[in-house]
């Protein structure tokens, strides 16, 4: 009987030994969703680089738990109905473990419901509506700010720091242009100023004439504009051809270098809130070298802004958290909640709040000599 109980208990460790084994030999899959092709493609280019060199570095380093990551891209097209469709391939398809990336309000609002039904931990990196973060989502989580913070901050700086007192609004008309617009006049109320003029586009729109004359007649010293690339440079060109000369001021979606590349001169001058500058601390920019060094020979130009958030978030708030969890999804949702600390570029410590929102401060920068230069208040 001992003989045939020391067997069976060495048989046990064995076989526990090699499940172990195995175990350690699986990869985490971690899922990412972008626009890599259609009107999102220059942000989503920047997210997918930024999981690629987290990725990278963590993996050369030893990966997580003592497993690599395995990275899985997934292009939505820029479209809500693609997104949706990326999001199940993710969760069902490919049984990714966490889902780091989302760009476009629209886009996330529609795929988020998928990760929730599935749980799955989903970080969003690229979209500000603030539907997205409430606390009715389980698994949802988003590490820039939202459209309130961002629209509030540039009414605020727009009034009381630069001074203006005629201000127009032109929006794009999907979620995330509404949700800036809302936001925005609700931060004008409290400020005691209305603007002189609301126009809204369609995301494919190219000829924003009839909106941008209508603007030009209520004689505003300042114009709001609501969008991403490649509307907005399009409407600054524009703007300054029927000679329209408010200053202009936005969000984190005009936040693109295309926005320089594509309006260079008319873009000069443009306040906005960012998601990300490297001016802010020594790390920062330290990091956007490497980045741009290793990614400046692509077929477009190298962009952090995006990339910096999907980096950081891969490598200080997500790789702490596998560590913890590893592929216990359950555990890994209670370590993101959980979760607060430092990430380069934030001046102060981070969090996410009841909702899974993250509480940070804003950055502001302003295009001036060709590029985007860290924006000082006077």
């Amino acid at each position: 009987m001992r003989k045939l109980w020391v067997i069976t208990v060495f048989g046990l460790l064995l076989v526990g030994s090699v499940v172990a084994q195995g175990h350690a030999g699986t990869p985490i899959k971690l899922g990412v969703v972008a626009p890599l092709s259609g009107p999102g493609t220059s942000y989503g280019l920047g997210i997918k680089q930024g999981a690629e060199m987290a990725v990278d570095e963590i993996n050369k380093a030893g990966g997580v738990a003592g497993r690599q990551i395995q990275l899985v891209v997934v292009d939505d097209a820029s479209n809500p109905g693609q997104s949706v469709t990326a999001m199940q391939r993710l969760v069902s398809q490919e049984a990714v473990d966490l889902v780091i990336g989302g760009w476009g309000s629209s886009q996330v609002l529609a795929n988020m419901e998928v990760s929730e039904r599935a749980g799955v931990p989903y970080i969003i990196v690229g979209a500000t509506n603030p539907k997205i973060t409430t606390t009715k989502n389980k698994w949802t989580f988003r590490v820039i700010q939202t459209d309130s913070v961002q629209a509030k901050e540039v009414a605020t700086v727009g009034v009381q720091v630069l001074g203006l007192k005629r201000i127009a609004v032109l929006n794009d008309s999907n979620d995330y242009g509404v949700g800036n617009r809302d936001a925005f006049l609700a931060a004008m109320e409290e400020l005691k100023q209305k603007p002189v003029e609301l126009q809204a586009y369609n995301t494919a729109d190219k000829d924003f004439t009839a909106q941008l004359t209508r603007i030009k007649a209520a004689t505003p010293d300042g114009l709001a504009i609501f969008g991403t690339i490649p509307g907005a440079p399009a409407i600054m060109n524009q703007a300054r051809d029927l000679g329209l000369t408010a200053r202009f001021i936005g969000t984190g979606g005009l936040a693109n270098e295309n926005l320089i590349t594509l309006a260079p001169k008319a873009s000069a001058g443009t306040v906005l809130t960012t998601l990300f500058h490297e001016d802010v601390d020594a790390e920062g920019k330290a990091w956007a070298e490497r980045y741009t060094k290793l990614y400046s020979g692509g077929a477009q130009p190298a962009r952090p802004v995006l990339a910096a958030w999907e980096y950081r978030t891969v490598r200080f708030v997500a790789r702490p958290c596998l560590e913890k969890a590893e592929t216990d999804k359950a555990k890994l949702r209670e370590c993101l909640a959980s979760w607060k600390g430092t990430v380069f570029g934030v001046p102060t410590e981070v969090y996410f709040d009841q909702t899974g929102q993250l509480v940070q401060e804003s950055v502001l920068v302003e295009v001036k000599d060709g590029t985007f230069a860290a924006y000082k208040r006077k």
